[in-house]
């Protein structure tokens, strides 16, 4: 099921397939009831409109079947209520023990906007929420030459390619102290992993000069530190360039994809396939990939 990440004012996820749920008036649904109401009776996915902020915000919400009505659900197994969980990690600590889609409610400051992850309840203990994926093996690649806007809200299928976005990534490392794991697997089939026990993205306009500014340290693994040089950096894309070179717009240089750039000769994980430039670099290493993923947690320290 196709997935578009955007936000009208904070951030929703919203599914491209469930146009047409408004009622016959032309007001949008806003709970599964309205859903029902409207003539839609099978379990799924919806789209509903809550205001926040004084602005309709458009959420992804599960409706399960109890008692012949559709309700929303934290969980695709039917589980009824909700969980109240900000991240993987809460609801690893529930008892989500299998890798796959669940609801979580990470902003601080909305805590009722619902919002689709993947998490990884397995890999080093689980607990991870999925915050990038590639994988040149899918049939259907997703486009990750994007802009700002578009790297802010996110993109692509949960399922499969995405980028969650970075108001969400904020939102997630805002929480607590945080650390990241990034796992690789390069053109020849290697495969190895880097983790880092400290990882934060701060809010847009933190620091107005580097917005989304990265900071991750404490670095352990076998690929090298690739995050080395992205330090306090903020996020570049094609259509806005806050990387530390004069005469380098990085993001263009590596075929739009966007990264917490300093200099264009360091690692990046959204650049296009097939171009050497989707790669993870150190001072040590040098990997040009054809899978990656980003994965966040609260730190254990």
């Amino acid at each position: 099921m196709k997935l578009t990440y955007f936000i009208l004012g904070l951030l929703a996820l919203v599914i491209s397939d469930t146009s047409g749920h408004q009622a016959d008036d032309g007001s949008p649904p806003r709970n599964c009831q309205n859903i029902r109401e409207n003539g839609f009776v099978e379990v799924g996915h919806y789209v509903v409109y809550n205001t926040v902020n004084n602005t309709e915000e458009a959420t992804m919400i599960y409706c399960d079947e109890k008692d012949g009505m559709l309700q929303l659900v934290d969980k695709e197994d039917g589980t009824d209520g909700r969980s109240g969980a900000r991240n993987c990690k809460e609801l690893q600590d529930q008892g989500v023990s299998q890798d796959g889609t669940n609801i979580i409610y990470p902003f601080t400051n909305n805590p009722d906007i619902p919002l689709l992850v993947l998490c990884d309840q397995t890999t080093q203990g689980g607990g991870w929420t999925v915050i990038l994926r590639r994988d040149d093996s899918y049939d259907d690649l997703t486009d990750f030459g994007r802009t700002f806007e578009e790297y802010a809200t996110g993109f692509g299928d949960i399922n499969y390619e995405f980028f969650i976005g970075n108001e969400v990534i904020h939102a997630l490392t805002d929480q607590s102290s945080n650390e990241l794991l990034v796992t690789i697997e390069e053109i020849l089939g290697e495969t190895g992993y880097a983790h880092y026990q400290y990882f934060h993205v701060a809010a847009k306009n933190e620091y107005p000069l580097s917005p989304y500014k990265m900071d991750s340290g404490l670095y352990e693994g076998t690929i090298g530190d690739g995050m080395e040089f992205t330090n306090g950096m903020g996020f570049s894309t094609i259509d806005q360039d806050n990387d530390s070179g004069d005469d380098w717009d990085c993001a263009a240089h590596a075929g739009g994809g966007g990264w917490w750039y300093s200099y264009c000769s360091q690692a990046c994980l959204t650049a296009p396939y097939g171009t050497g430039q989707f790669r993870w670099t150190s001072e040590d290493s040098y990997y040009i990939l054809s899978k990656a993923q980003m994965m966040v947690r609260p730190s254990s320290i």
